[in-house]
């Protein structure tokens, strides 16, 4: 049988057998520009001069795969000023390129400049007489002229067909009219401040769902690496809402066991199969690791990639004990915290807490849903007459005329029952404060039941997780009854 490649008059009178002969000359075309490679982890260290740690040789194995995998989804956290972008973002896309010449990497950071910086780095690395002594092909020439924000190899010119080799991205810029066969994303927030800011926060997740996926194929490669500020951050959000498709490579500063995801519970494992403290890097001593340890929030988010600490950082929610039932006799408060709009993302909670003779506190239940103005109504109203009027009711006044309104609603469809409304002060921290001290005494607990594992979680990450509605309702509840301020039964002073 002759070849696609033999030249015969069938051949030139068949175009579907000239598009096939074509395709077969570019394979072929593709297999010779694929050159053999040096180990990414030698390709590091012989153009930084650098010994590698276990981690990051485990780091650079792990990146290797994706030369000869396709359609993969990574999240990498690591410690700051260990080296991780060294490798991930300027000796990877090198590496990879030297490999395959006709490659397209995308790299976007939290803005334009940032990771120009990166692209400038990988560009001047490819002119090095290091880089070209590793790789001696001419496919792999990057023309002097060009930019340091979009370059591209010879191999990939050769293609003419405007993709370029690398493109350096900012979150807000996008990539219209250009797909990746790899994208890297390295540091999505320019501080942790920008993590926090929800409006920051949702241009970084559209960043994702509205720019970058859309113009992805199911072949390319997706690399993202880390810091974890929230739960609801770029990682966190991705892990929730594609839990099946995004590996999380954690190598914290010091190992302590399993992530879990708290709204997936899906567990992620040490990458190096540690013990819990174990520590990284044999380079940084004892001293060191616990000077990082004094600001809990850096520790934890930065070099520990992890939101908040298993125990729990604010509320130590390894001090709350579950119990059958509750004692008798206790001054009972259920506090509420209302959503502003229906399946808006925030839920509207009601907790139930009472203080017992002996000072000890018991959450004693937690309703939460994201309903609308009519079933918020609803709901406080059958809660209300469950519970009795026996139990003092919390209500948040929200600033404005809107917040008063609604105040006064509420309180008279609750008419005979002993409702308390006051405007809301201070940050949610400084209303938790009380509440938390003695969770962190090991004075609250729990009455068992199905809402214990949502309340707990919630706890755990607070100040810093997707959801704070519980917390806040059991806040004030809780302050409700330290305070002796005057109860309201509908319209009465009592």
């Amino acid at each position: 049988m002759p070849s696609l490649m033999t030249s015969s008059p069938d051949l030139a009178a068949n175009p579907a057998l000239l598009i096939l002969a074509e395709k077969e000359r570019r394979r072929r075309e593709r297999e010779r520009n694929v050159v053999k490679a040096p180990a990414l982890s030698e390709f590091v260290e012989k153009t930084t001069r650098h010994t590698l740690d276990d981690w990051q040789q485990d780091l650079c194995t792990r990146l290797e795969t994706l030369a000869n995998t396709t359609g993969r989804r990574i999240l990498i956290a690591a410690p700051p000023q260990f080296g991780k972008s060294i490798i991930v973002s300027q000796r990877f896309p090198a590496w990879l390129l030297g490999k395959k010449p006709e490659h397209r990497i995308k790299l976007a950071c939290y803005n334009i400049t940032h990771a120009t910086k990166f692209a400038k780095i990988v560009r001047d690395l490819m002119w090095s007489h290091e880089f070209k002594g590793l790789f001696p092909n001419a496919n792999l020439e990057v023309p002097r002229l060009s930019s340091a924000e979009e370059w591209s190899t010879q191999a990939r010119l050769g293609l003419r067909d405007s993709q370029p080799s690398f493109k350096a991205l900012g979150l807000q810029t996008g990539f219209v009219g250009q797909g990746a066969d790899t994208l890297i994303v390295d540091d999505p927030y320019a501080s942790p401040q920008d993590a926090y800011s929800q409006q920051i926060n949702g241009n970084v997740h559209s960043f994702w769902s509205d720019t970058a996926k859309p113009r992805l194929n199911d072949d390319t490669n997706v690399v993202v690496m880390f810091h974890r500020y929230t739960e609801n951050d770029l990682a966190g959000w991705l892990m929730e809402q594609e839990p099946e498709e995004w590996e999380l490579i954690r190598y914290s500063a010091i190992a302590d066991g399993d992530y879990v995801h708290p709204a997936t519970e899906r567990s992620y494992p040490d990458p190096l199969s540690r013990s819990e403290g174990d520590y990284l890097s044999p380079r940084r001593s004892e001293a060191w690791y616990a000077e990082q340890q004094k600001n809990s929030f850096v520790w934890l988010s930065q070099f520990q990639g992890r939101p908040t600490a298993k125990e729990g950082s604010f509320f130590k929610v390894v001090k709350l004990e579950i119990e059958q039932a509750a004692p008798a006799g206790l001054r009972i408060c259920r506090g509420w915290d209302l959503a502003a709009t229906e399946n808006a993302g925030d839920f509207t909670a009601g907790v139930k807490i009472g203080r017992a003779a002996d000072g000890t506190w018991w959450v004693l239940d937690a309703k939460r849903g994201q309903w609308g103005a009519d079933d918020v109504e609803r709901q406080l109203k059958q809660t209300a007459v469950l519970d009795g009027n026996t139990v003092k009711i919390a209500l948040p006044q929200d600033p404005g005329q809107a917040g008063k309104k609604q105040v006064i609603q509420l309180t008279r469809m609750l008419a005979g029952y002993p409702v308390q409304a006051e405007a809301i002060s201070g940050d949610k921290e400084t209303r938790a404060f009380n509440f938390a001290a003695q969770v962190n005494a090991g004075n609250v607990r729990l009455v068992r039941g199905d809402w214990n594992k949502a309340f707990i979680e919630e706890l755990r990450s607070f100040p810093v997780g997707s959801h704070d509605d519980q917390v806040d309702a059991g806040s004030d509840a809780f302050n409700r009854l330290v305070s002796t301020g005057p109860v309201r039964f509908g319209n009465l002073r009592m």
